[in-house]
């Protein structure tokens, strides 16, 4: 008996957390994904990327993702300088005619606190595929129209030299860190 009680719990648990569980989509518009990179080790370069799409589940009543997918295409990646954009298309960087997107699939979420956690996923560049782990930061839940919205960031670090990006290119000419900050709003489904 003890049991079957015990197994009802934790599908009622289940239930009622699916129940709060919201399914979101990227709003372009109060959307950034962008990252920094150090040159000749004195200055950084900032950039961003202007096509992606992305999915997101997030349980409102324990804030905590259950999924974060995401497609970006590295094409659209803009530096504010159209020579270095059309250069970081090239074999040495993105191989973006071979691989047309980067991506990345959420394998767990630890959550730290209400408004912060650690994002761990799968990000593949340029045909190679590397766990990392991001911070989050959690804004919160808001209504605009009559549309829940959400809001998120996720920062952290990854190194070229793990997705043999732009192998050729010393340390010292573009740092092997660079740094993501991606500011996110999404839309309810």
């Amino acid at each position: 008996m003890k049991k079957i009680l015990a197994s009802s719990l934790v599908v009622a648990s289940l239930f009622a957390t699916s129940l709060s569980a919201t399914e979101f989509t990227l709003d372009k518009t109060h959307t950034n994904v962008g990252f920094k990179i150090k040159h000749l080790q004195i200055s950084n370069v900032s950039g961003n990327f202007k096509d992606y799409e992305g999915l997101i589940d997030f349980d409102e009543a324990s804030k905590s993702f259950n999924k974060i997918q995401a497609t970006i295409k590295v094409a659209s990646v803009d530096t504010d300088n159209q020579t270095r954009d059309n250069h970081l298309q090239q074999d040495d960087f993105f191989k973006a005619k071979k691989y047309p997107d980067m991506t990345f699939v959420m394998k767990s979420y630890k959550k730290v606190s209400d408004t912060e956690g650690k994002v761990t996923g799968t990000l593949t560049i340029a045909g190679v595929k590397k766990d990392i782990t991001l911070d989050a930061e959690i804004g919160g839940i808001g209504e605009q129209r009559g549309t829940k919205k959400l809001g998120f960031s996720l920062s952290g670090m990854i190194k070229r030299s793990d997705f043999k990006f732009a192998k050729d290119t010393s340390t010292i000419t573009l740092s092997d860190e660079i740094k993501l900050q991606i500011d996110i709003e999404a839309n309810a489904k």
